[in-house]
């Protein structure tokens, strides 16, 4: 009958293709044939490994596939990833000028020409110009905007002493955003008592939770189907409002189409007495204005990027360090010890030279951050072969992910007790011993975080201020914190406090 000769010649097509495919492939899966990694499954690989993980599922499922010697090959139906758990291996990749390029989970973002997720030959130019915006010497000029709004929290945080235990990342997560304004942009919102820091917050969270869905639903990753579904316009119905009502009403604040016209930008503050481009949006400003690497467009990729990645990933940070504060009240009184002896006074403004004079401070949210990297996952593409080492080949075109959280609690590295908290860990002499990118919390290589000295210096101005003012106990112990997966990793207990006035 004319359908079964219809169907042999499909089949043989298929067989045809896959054949020419796997030809065409064959050199590249000789080099992943060399990874290590368990047993897949025909057609589906490893994927039902992660099949219906939840956020909080997927940091044992990559735990299981770290169990295998680095580099492990991990395949997404027909699709292979490499899997990277080791320090060495780590550098040279994150070093490699052909591992530049971002994920395409990176694009879900609609931040595709910042920082976060631009190609690469776009990326170079926005770093070098954009780097000094969050370089040591603007640093210095923003540590009274940091005291100031930390005043500010504690003063708000005055109602809760004494009250029962309550969650207190969304208090963290305006003061982060009131900071990011009143600094990087240049516009005191007032975010942490306005109504437009809980507007802005509600925009920003429902934002990330249909991103988040989309990253773990792998059907929805092409774009002409994403746009089908609801969860698409769900995104575009909250980038229209969050633009529109609080975006916009900051462009007015610092007149930025009149700043568009102006051959030189110069925004003079209260906190600086220098004439600048310095902070983010007077060199973004220029950017725009010169048309190389940025066009006017872009503005809100822009400032989505950087309050959307700066915002988050700071405050998440800050309440995964108090809460360990909570946690541990021994590791609490010696920082508040240590802390006593630099800047007592509970009003006293902390400066940057203060941070430097806490070392045992800098250990312990050294460590939080060791068992708690915001950016636990990492995942980057190939542009040409990059060889690890005599034995393992990345081949070009492969998507390589770098397991953070795994490396920061393997007992190789971290011993016998690496998922629990010691700020020892910190020490000097052990630090010395340990391979330099065994610890990544804000990535490494040319492309890391450019925002790490501000979320460092700023994070720690205000555990500062919070250790002088308050005690902080939880009931939460370690074995009852769940992590989840997200854009970025949490706690998905919260930060759960009480606070007794000291």
């Amino acid at each position: 009958m004319w359908w079964n000769s219809w169907f042999t010649c499909l089949c043989a097509s298929v067989y045809l293709v896959i054949m020419y495919v796997r030809w065409f492939r064959r050199k590249a899966n000789a080099k992943y044939a060399r990874m290590s990694g368990p047993r897949k499954l025909p057609l589906i690989g490893h994927a039902h490994k992660f099949f219906r993980a939840t956020p909080g599922q997927i940091a044992n499922t990559l735990k299981y596939f770290g169990s295998f010697p680095s580099p492990v090959c991990i395949y997404m139906g027909p699709l292979p990833h490499v899997a990277i758990f080791d320090p060495e291996q780590l550098q040279v990749i994150l070093h490699s000028q052909n591992c530049l390029d971002k994920s395409i989970q990176y694009s879900f973002l609609r931040v595709s020409r910042t920082l976060i997720s631009a190609p690469t030959y776009l990326w170079k130019g926005q770093r070098k110009a954009l780097n000094p915006s969050f370089g040591a010497a603007i640093l210095n000029n923003f540590v009274p905007i940091f005291n100031e709004k930390c005043a500010i929290l504690t003063g708000l945080l005055e109602k809760h002493v004494g009250q029962p235990e309550r969650n207190y990342t969304r208090d963290l997560c305006k003061f982060t955003l009131d900071q990011i304004y009143a600094t990087a942009l240049g516009c005191d919102f007032d975010m942490q008592r306005s109504p437009d820091g809980e507007r802005s917050l509600d925009l920003i969270e429902s934002y990330i939770k249909v991103m988040v869905a989309r990253i773990y639903t792998v059907w929805k990753y092409p774009e002409f189907i994403y746009r089908m579904t609801s969860g698409y316009k769900r995104e575009q119905e909250i980038l229209k409002t969050y633009h529109e009502t609080i975006i916009s009403k900051l462009l007015k604040a610092i007149d930025f189409e009149e700043k568009l016209k102006q051959s030189e930008v110069d925004f003079s503050n209260e906190y600086t007495d220098t004439k600048k481009p310095h902070i983010f949006i007077d060199l973004l400003l220029k950017l725009i204005r010169d048309g190389d690497e940025v066009a006017k467009e872009d503005i809100f990729q822009q400032i989505d990027m950087i309050l959307f990645a700066g915002n988050d990933t700071t405050a998440k940070t800050t309440s995964f360090i108090l809460l360990m504060l909570a946690m541990h009240p021994e590791v609490q009184e010696r920082c508040y010890r240590e802390i006593l002896e630099v800047c007592p006074g509970q009003d006293q403004s902390v400066s940057a030279e203060d941070v430097s004079r806490l070392p045992y401070l800098d250990m312990a949210c050294r460590e939080t951050m060791r068992l708690f990297p915001v950016g636990s996952v990492l995942a980057r593409v190939t542009t040409a072969d990059i060889k690890l080492n005599d034995e393992h080949t990345i081949p070009a075109n492969s998507t390589v992910i770098m397991g953070i959280y795994q490396m920061h609690r393997d007992p190789k590295i971290w011993g016998p007790n690496a998922d629990e908290f010691d700020p020892n860990n910190f020490l000097p002499e052990k630090v010395a011993k340990r391979h330099p990118y065994s610890y990544l919390p804000f990535s490494g290589g040319p492309r890391n975080c450019v925002g790490m000295r501000y979320a460092w210096l700023s994070l720690k101005i205000l555990v500062v201020h919070m250790l002088r003012k308050y005690r902080l106990k939880t009931s939460l112990t370690m074995d009852q914190i769940r992590i989840k997966y997200g854009l970025i990793l949490n706690i998905a207990n919260g930060c759960m406090l009480t606070l007794e006035r000291r």
